[in-house]
């Protein structure tokens, strides 16, 4: 357990000390809005296909532990670009290929543990607020660091965190090891005809294509997760554009982030109780509501201070959405689709939503301002709500329980 809380702390770290700046480490390197979004939104979409590949990887060849450490590899080695003068496409390769090694870290981490907890709807809490923690830490410390150092000392940090979490990984013992399906292109001539159909054979499209052919309300939940997602990923990418050109530096971006990601430490706790006591469906439609007023707000808010202050709030509401889908997903799968169940879900989340928010979201920044891109973000994040209101189920359907009896139930 010790191993694990590390592996979790050392996720936080990530993002903390490098994801969060990226944006304005862009913008450094002479990028305006637009090709921040161009630069972004390419990473997310790079995410949005490896992620579900990763998850393959996980459930069907080398379990969610190797799958991590092979992960942390490429993500160090790229990151390190980020920091070299390069050229322009340089930097978005660099860029597109973090964001394919630096995916799967959270989404494997919660398919190795989730399914093993005895008590998931609070005991996942406890341990993804060590995430939190860890980013708001990391950000307020890397952001007086980089006032000092500049930008391009993130990626430095960022390889530390990676060695950090690919030793954690080693250590840790929790995880399932991978099933695998053997293929059978033609039945033996001396086998019967039922005695052929009994044999196992290679799911069509593979752990992914079986998620949604046993749960076909995935495609309605992966809706409401692109949704909500649209107004997050705005909010986090184009936020610390806003405080930037409102005259906060380094240390501004930094506070800023760790305000917004200590706030997920009370809302994971708060989040993990209301879901045991009532249930995903309502805690998401609320945090969902809640979190579009925070980022609505940001049209016509125009100093840091308020900012900074609904920077916290949308940080409680964020951890009740995240939490949600979270023990959704581990609740309606079987655990032997837990890696693929995940990092389809952070696929929608941070990727494919990332790609919308941030492609388009740079050009309304540029051409409209705070009115276009928090505006929108917030609209997207409300009718996301209501998407999930509609297909999360009540409970626990028996089919599912049936299929999963080691997977927590939602009420």
């Amino acid at each position: 357990m010790r191993w694990l809380r590390v592996l979790y702390v050392s996720n936080g770290l990530a993002v903390g000390s490098l994801y969060g700046f990226i944006p304005v480490l862009l913008a450094s390197k002479g990028f305006d809005p637009a090709l921040v979004g161009v630069a972004t939104s390419l990473g997310s979409a790079s995410y949005t296909m490896a992620l579900p590949m990763w998850g393959h990887v996980s459930d069907a060849i080398t379990g969610p532990r190797r799958a991590l450490q092979l992960a942390c590899i490429p993500a160090a080695i790229f990151a390190l670009g980020l920091a070299a003068p390069l050229p322009v496409l340089a930097v978005i390769l660099c860029q597109v290929m973090l964001s394919i090694g630096s995916g799967p870290g959270m989404a494997l981490t919660d398919a190795m543990v989730v399914p093993e907890l005895e008590d998931a709807s609070r005991e996942y809490s406890r341990l993804r607020l060590l995430t939190s923690s860890g980013a708001a830490s990391s950000a307020a410390l890397c952001g007086a660091l980089y006032s000092v150092t500049g930008y391009t000392a993130a990626p430095f940090v960022y390889l530390f965190v990676m060695a950090a979490t690919f030793t954690a990984a080693h250590f840790v013992t929790v995880g399932r090891a991978p099933v695998r399906h053997e293929p059978i292109a033609v039945a033996p001539a001396s086998l019967t005809d039922s005695e052929a159909t009994a044999l196992p054979r290679r799911p069509r499209g593979g752990s992914i294509g079986e998620v949604f052919r046993i749960r076909p309300r995935m495609y309605g939940i992966l809706v409401s997760v692109v949704l909500i997602f649209i107004g997050v990923m705005a909010a986090g990418t184009y936020v610390t554009l806003r405080i930037t050109d409102l005259g906060g530096g380094p240390f501004g971006v930094g506070l800023s982030n760790a305000l917004g990601w200590s706030a997920e430490v009370p809302g994971m706790i708060l989040a993990g109780w209301l879901i045991a006591r009532f249930g995903a469906r309502p805690v998401l439609a609320i945090s969902s509501t809640g979190f579009a007023a925070c980022i609505g707000s940001w049209v016509i808010l125009a100093d840091l201070v308020s900012i900074s202050i609904t920077r916290f709030v949308s940080g409680v509401f964020f951890a009740g959405v995240f939490v949600s889908f979270v023990l959704t997903i581990s609740a309606i799968l079987p655990p032997r689709l837990q890696s693929t169940g995940q990092t389809l879900l952070q696929a929608a989340c941070f990727g494919f939503a990332a790609i919308v928010a941030n492609l388009i979201g740079g050009l309304m920044y540029q051409q409209w301002g705070p009115v276009g891109v928090f505006g929108g973000g917030a609209a997207c994040a409300a009718i996301g709500g209501l998407v999930g209101l509609a297909v999360l189920p009540s409970e626990v359907e028996p089919e599912e329980t049936s299929a999963a009896p080691a997977a927590p139930s939602v009420a």
